[in-house]
């Protein structure tokens, strides 16, 4: 599993199971057409069957009562019969338990021979009592073997049946147990690697950042390319130390600390609940849900990578990276990272969008940052349950998209209300770092929009976001 992504760990689990699943059908589509065959073998030898009972019976006429009608018509259907059996030779012959070509010859051989004999008594308007003798034993063979080869035909249909039957039983075991082990060995390397994050982000808490410096990961992956930053963070946040001491704001650091942990706690979380989910309900989910749950991570893993640049481009600007979304769709990705802190905490929340809401030119994984910091600030002032309201229209005189989110909590003491956005500044004392509303203020800055708070304390917080819409500044 060295230098293999997480994206290319999923599409090999999912090219080897298409492999698995082509196999089987392939097998499966072999079976049926052998089916199909052996059927159409046995309607030719039934029709055979059928036929050679009425001529039997028009050569018996014939004998008792001398009428030629009866040879004609025995003639008649004998051709017919020996024409659908020229015909129907890739049905009899091939395939899985056919007549082999010496049986079917030797069919032809005498059907064509006790035709010739009825056709030239009906030529010389007599049959010799040998001839006679010959036919009636010709007959007396053909009517036994296509009597014999219907039997040994519908027996073929039922051996290929059962046999298609235990196939397909082994099949659905052999794809469950390869996938059962396929996800499962994969999946392993994926915990180890998210241990390792876990350990990492834990030294950057304490401060250790040599340790952080000197730590690496095997697998050249999307998780590797987190660990990296969170290295090249910690080698930054050293420097900072240093700076921070020189100026006097030693204690400062330390609340910065704290931060990065915090700003990383949201989508570890989610991957560690999204990777106990999937081994506990493993037996449980389909291909997709299993690809969604790696999907999942994949997603995780790169909001991991998204915040630590964030962080890091706290204090020097980096040019975005813009393109056209719904603000809806933004906001239900925000609230899907959100969704078990909803849950666990017991607070219900109504989206609402309006029609028409135009699109937004915005670097979707900041503005989702700003949401999720809105979301999980909300939560936290919502300790015993409460209701969250998310809300988007368009501000057609100003030309931009007003997005507003409304929770029931304790709400802002008035005093420090104008504070909020301040670096550093926090209500939760040593439980917030004052980092998140202070990125985010940023964000919108620099998106061009704006970003305003009304609150009253026990009754709520309302914060509203200005973001232009499509269209407005370009050129700039």
């Amino acid at each position: 599993m060295i230098d293999m992504t997480i994206r290319r760990r999923i599409i090999i689990a999912a090219l080897i199971q298409a492999v698995v699943i082509c196999l089987i059908c392939g097998f499966g589509y072999l079976s049926v057409k052998a089916v199909l065959t052996k059927l159409q073998a046995i309607e030719v030898i039934d029709d055979l069957n059928i036929s050679l009972l009425e001529m039997r019976k028009a050569e018996k006429n014939y004998f008792l009562y001398k009428d030629l009608g009866s040879l004609n018509e025995l003639i008649q259907t004998g051709e017919e019969r020996y024409s659908a059996l020229q015909s129907s030779r890739p049905y009899l012959v091939s395939g899985f338990r056919g007549l082999g070509t010496e049986q079917y010859d030797s069919l032809l051989d005498n059907l064509k021979r006790y035709l010739e004999l009825v056709r030239q008594g009906v030529m010389t308007n007599q049959i010799s009592p040998h001839a006679e003798e010959e036919i009636r034993k010709l007959g007396h063979e053909l009517t036994a073997l296509s009597g014999s080869l219907l039997t040994r035909e519908r027996k073929n249909v039922n051996d290929i049946v059962s046999f298609i039957l235990i196939m397909l039983i082994v099949s659905l075991a052999v794809i469950f147990v390869v996938q059962v082990l396929l996800w499962r060995y994969f999946f392993r390397f994926i915990i180890q690697e998210i241990n390792l994050m876990e350990d990492m982000i834990r030294m950057v808490s304490a401060g250790r950042f040599q340790e952080v410096t000197t730590q690496t990961i095997a697998p050249h992956n999307e998780i590797q390319i987190a660990v990296r930053a969170i290295g090249d963070m910690a080698r930054e946040l050293e420097k900072r130390e240093q700076e921070l001491l020189q100026s006097g704001k030693l204690a400062s650091l330390g609340v910065l600390i704290s931060g990065v942990a915090h700003e990383l706690g949201n989508p570890l979380n989610n991957i560690s609940l999204i990777a106990q989910t999937y081994l506990s309900l493993y037996d449980l989910l389909g291909d997709d849900d299993k690809k969604n749950y790696m999907g999942d991570i994949y997603t995780q893993s790169e909001r991991i990578k998204k915040i630590v640049e964030n962080l890091l481009d706290f204090s020097r600007q980096k040019k975005q990276e813009l393109q056209d979304f719904q603000i809806g769709d933004i906001v239900q990705r925000s609230l899907g990272l959100v969704a078990n802190q909803l849950k666990i905490s017991k607070v219900k929340h109504y989206v609402t969008i309006a029609d028409p809401v135009p699109l937004v030119s915005v670097d979707a994984p900041q503005i989702q940052q700003v949401l999720v910091n809105l979301f999980v600030n909300a939560i936290q002032a919502m300790d015993h349950g409460g209701e969250l309201f998310i809300d988007a229209s368009y501000d057609q005189d100003r030309d931009m998209v007003v997005l507003t989110v409304r929770d029931t909590g304790t709400g802002i003491k008035k005093e420090i209300l104008p504070n909020i956005f301040d670096p550093f500044f926090t209500t939760k004392s040593t439980k917030g770092t004052g980092l998140g509303l202070s990125v985010s203020y940023g964000i919108i800055q620099q998106h061009h929009g704006e970003i305003t708070v009304e609150s009253e304390e026990g009754q709520g917080t309302t914060f509203t976001i200005k973001l232009p819409a499509k269209g407005k500044d370009k050129g700039e």
